[in-house]
Order: C-alpha cells, then sequence, then structure tokens
C-alpha cells in the first residue's frame, strides 16, 4: 500500500463515533470543480476536508505536477472508499458517502472523475506558470479585441444605415395605411425604432459573448469559464426560443381572430359609409349619427376580438399581468365618472340629432357655427372667430336653437325688419325690400328672399325680409350690408321708414335726398369755458 493511503488508514482507524452528517462541499482547483465532498472523514466535516485538500494540492512541489493522478482502494472497518493520489502523495479520500444520493454512480467511477479532472487541473496550472503560453495567449486577445472594435465600428454604422432606411419605409407604409385624421406614421416610426434598437443590442451582446469566449479560452486557468458563458447564452437563446414555440399556437389563435375581427370591421365600415352616402336606408340610423354610430361599432367588434383573444396571448395568465388589470381597472373606476357623465352626454347629444357639424346654433348666450360635436365636448365658432367649447353635459342640459335644420340646405336664415307708414303701398314696400336683399352680397339667390308683413300696428305696418346666408360666419357684415342697402332703396324712393314716433304727420316724408348720402359728417362742437 502508498505511504499516502498507510497514513490515512491509520487516521481512520484512530476515528471514533461518526460525527452528524453535514452540508456539501465542492473541491475546486484551477477554477475546475473536481469533486464534491458529502461525508464526515475521521472528524472532518466536507467544508474543512476541502481546506485540507487544497492545502495538501498546494503544497505539491513543482516536479511532482506532471506526475500521473491515480486513485487507489482503501478500505478501514465500516469506511470504504478511493484515496486520489499524485505520484505518491495523497491529494484527498472518496468515500461511499461522497456519492450523489440521487444517482447510481459507484464510488470507483466518482474517484476516477475526480483523478482526471484534478489532472486536467494541475496540467492547466502548470501551462498557466509557461511564459511562452502567456504570451500566445495576450497576442490572440489583442488580435480579437481589435476584430471586436471593428465590428462594433461596422454594427453603429450599419444601425445608421438600416435605422434611415426602415424609417423611410415605415413613413410611405403608414402614408398608405392613413386613415381619417390620425397620422400612423409616428407610431410605425417608434415601433421600427424600437425594433432597430433590440435587434442592435442584441447583436452587440452575441458579439461581447463570442469575444469574452474567445479571450477565455486562450488562458488555461479561465477556460473553463468560457465554455460556462456560451453555455449560459445559449441557454437563454434556447429558453426564448422553445418559449416561443409553446407560444406559437396561441399567436397563430390571436391572429386569426384580429384577422376575423378586421374583415368584420370592414364590412360594417362599407355598410355604414353607404348609408352616410345616402345610397343605403337602414331604419332608425340617420346620416348625422352614421359616424358616431360607427366609431361605437367598430370599438365594439375589436373590443370582442380582444376579450376573444385574451386567453391566447402569451402570459395573460402571469401574476404581473392580472395585477396590472387589476390597476388599471380601480384607477378606472375612480378617475372616469365625470368622463363617462360626459361621454354619455355626447351620445345623447348625438342621437337627439339637435345639432350636427355646420349647423348655424344658438347655446346659451353664444351664436355661431359647429365645428365638432364630439363624445366630451362641442366645438362652436362665433361670428367675431372665437371658437367656444362647451362640455356635452352643458349642451344637452339648456336649450339650443338650430338655425339650420329646418332650412332644407338652403343655409341658415338671415331677417330684418321695418315699419312702413300706411300711406306706402304694400307692393312697392315688398319690391324696395327685395331689391335690397338682391344687392347685399352674402345672401344666396336660391332659394329667393321673401317678405312677410308681420304686423298691422296703429301707425305702421311692419314687414319682415327673409333670406339664406351663403357664409354662416359672415352673418354681422352681411346683416350690416341688408341694412345699408335698405335704408338706401328707401330713400332713394321716397318712401319714410316710420320707426320714429310722430304726435303730428310731417307734411313731407322724412328721408334722406340722394344729394347727401355721400355728405361729410358736421364737424364737433367743443364747448366753452
Amino acid at each position: 500500500m502508498p505511504i499516502g493511503c498507510a497514513v490515512l488508514v491509520a487516521l481512520l482507524a484512530a476515528a471514533g463515533a461518526p460525527p452528524p452528517p453535514s452540508s456539501a462541499a465542492t473541491l475546486t482547483v484551477a477554477n475546475r470543480d473536481i469533486v464534491t465532498f458529502r461525508a464526515t472523514v475521521i472528524g472532518n466535516d466536507p467544508a474543512e476536508r476541502v481546506r485540507v485538500a487544497l492545502r495538501r494540492i498546494d503544497d505539491l512541489p513543482p516536479a511532482s505536477l506532471g506526475e500521473p493522478v491515480t486513485f487507489d482502494r482503501v478500505s478501514v472497518g465500516d469506511e470504504h472508499g478511493f484515496a486520489v493520489l499524485v505520484g505518491r502523495r495523497l491529494a484527498f479520500f472518496v468515500t461511499d458517502g461522497d456519492r450523489d444520493p440521487l444517482g447510481d454512480e459507484a464510488t470507483d467511477r466518482v474517484a476516477a472523475a475526480a483523478a482526471d479532472r484534478l489532472a486536467d487541473a494541475l496540467r492547466a496550472g502548470r501551462e498557466q506558470r509557461s511564459a511562452r503560453v502567456v504570451l500566445r495567449g495576450l497576442w490572440q486577445s489583442g488580435v480579437a479585441s481589435a476584430v471586436l472594435a471593428l465590428a462594433l465600428w461596422l454594427l453603429v454604422r450599419l444601425r445608421r444605415v438600416i435605422a434611415r432606411a426602415l424609417s423611410t419605409y415605415a413613413n410611405r407604409s403608414a402614408a398608405s395605411v392613413l386613415r381619417g385624421r390620425i397620422d400612423v406614421a409616428p407610431v410605425v416610426t417608434a415601433a421600427v425604432r424600437s425594433v432597430v434598437f433590440v435587434l442592435f443590442w442584441s447583436a452587440i451582446a452575441l458579439l461581447l459573448d463570442v469575444w469574452s469566449t474567445f479571450v477565455l479560452g486562450r488562458f488555461p486557468l479561465t477556460s473553463p469559464w468560457a465554455g460556462i458563458f456560451t453555455g449560459r447564452v445559449l441557454g437563454i437563446f434556447a429558453a426564448v426560443g422553445l418559449a416561443g414555440l409553446r407560444a406559437l399556437p396561441g399567436l397563430v389563435t390571436v391572429a386569426v381572430i384580429f384577422l376575423v375581427a378586421r374583415f368584420v370591421a370592414r364590412f360594417l365600415k362599407g355598410v355604414f359609409d353607404r348609408v352616410e352616402r345616402g345610397a343605403l336606408a337602414v331604419p332608425g340610423l340617420y346620416p348625422e349619427t352614421v359616424s358616431a354610430t360607427r366609431r361605437l361599432v367598430s370599438a365594439l367588434v375589436w373590443l370582442v376580438a380582444l376579450a376573444a383573444a385574451y386567453p391566447y396571448i402569451p402570459g395573460s395568465d402571469s401574476g404581473a399581468v392580472k395585477g396590472l388589470s387589476v390597476l388599471v381597472g380601480v384607477m378606472l373606476s375612480l378617475g372616469s365618472t365625470g368622463l363617462v357623465s360626459q361621454a354619455m352626454s355626447g351620445l345623447a347629444l348625438i342621437y337627439s340629432r339637435a345639432l350636427s357639424v355646420g349647423d348655424t346654433v344658438r347655446v346659451g348666450d353664444t351664436e355661431g357655427v359647429v365645428t365638432e360635436v364630439g363624445l366630451l365636448s362641442t366645438k362652436v365658432v362665433t361670428v367675431p372667430g372665437e371658437e367656444v367649447t362647451f362640455p356635452n353635459s352643458v349642451v344637452i342640459g339648456g336649450a339650443v336653437r338650430n338655425y339650420t335644420r329646418l332650412s332644407g340646405g338652403g343655409g341658415p336664415l338671415v331677417t330684418t325688419s321695418v315699419t312702413i307708414g300706411y300711406d306706402a303701398p304694400w307692393r312697392q314696400v315688398h319690391a324696395l325690400l327685395l331689391g335690397a336683399a338682391r344687392e347685399t352680397r352674402g345672401l344666396a339667390r336660391e332659394p329667393a328672399p321673401f317678405v312677410l308683413q308681420r304686423t298691422l300696428g296703429d301707425f305702421y305696418v311692419e314687414y319682415q325680409v327673409l333670406a339664406r346666408l351663403e357664409v354662416p360666419l359672415e352673418r354681422a357684415r352681411v346683416l350690416s350690408d341688408l341694412h345699408a342697402h335698405v335704408q338706401d332703396a328707401f330713400n332713394a324712393a321716397g318712401v319714410q321708414i316710420m320707426s320714429p314716433h310722430f304726435v303730428v304727420q310731417p307734411q313731407a316724408p322724412v328721408v334722406v335726398p340722394r344729394e347727401r348720402w355721400e355728405g361729410e359728417p358736421a364737424p364737433l362742437q367743443r364747448g366753452r369755458g
């Protein structure tokens, strides 16, 4: 029996009762796992056995590092195992208690594998002390670092070129799918930039992994780490790939659901477009409400599709997604009370058809043209050019005067009244008012203006001329021009407007002669003192 084994036998013979079992400890030499100790031997727990083995290996003379590593059976009493030797020197002892309890590997195989790994570790330690090996590793690492720097530079340049090309293509594609007033180009561009960002940093991580694997493999002591890095990266890619394969059936189901939803939404959009153009009549659906109905039905279709596809989306059953759903639900419940109230008022306003875009209306003390009817508010542009925004709850809660709804498409009415005495023929008054309306720019010729006799008073007859506006927002200017032409027409005809009340009728009509129409204004009288 070798000398080292004789010493070990003597120590085993002197051991007393076996101590309680302790936790396992792994012996590592030159960054290589050699063996895992699980049993307590001659009073030394696994951790102490590791320290003793490392001290013995460190104390080996340099000349013995090239000697063969062997193992020999040792059996003393109830203790059975193998001694691992470097030449004739003991390195450590492997017992039956060091076997993996979940495995079926025999003790001799455990000892043989430990001996092989120890031989490899000692050889790596011996080679690491060689200046030629170190210099070769440094030279190869420097070349690899230069290649890495060049690859990173080319990757940065390639990223810029690809980003510009994809952004141009995304903008063109977004322009072809533009829907209404929603510009999807920024969204598509942001998505493309995100994809390029992920691919860029993934490529950098792959290059760094290849570089680190190569550099660590050039040195005997660090070569085990190269395999660890590569294994972890490959494991990550394998896990991602397997997760993608497992999620593939669900993603196909999601794609089919959304394709069906898209087909249904496009079909319903075509129906609503025909109703809006008047090519199709659907009971209960009017052109004024088609736009809102189309949006509501489209939103309902996509919500149903999302609810049907949600269980098939990868990660939808995770705790994080469930917690986020609860948080979003609570936030919407707490903060959307006023929002939902305004939205319901908007729907009531739209479906009541009290007003629509382009109508001339009066809401409270504000008169103007409706430019937008939304779910939350209604916008009205007044005659002075001010945009007034009304919450829909305010509009639906008050009276709305619509000057356009009953105009039959001829524009809103503008009216003015004059009072003329009974001594003026009513046919002449009608002709003068209609002539003034024809001279007024901004009044529609079709339908033609007309005159009504509103009142037969004690002193005069009240005549009212009515005409259609071509541009509703020019109401104030057109009405001012109409008043001016009415005065010119009656003054030219010598017909007195009876708005002033007289106690005694003057001998001559109270009119302005034509020669005074362009008269200069009278000078101001300055006070004295």
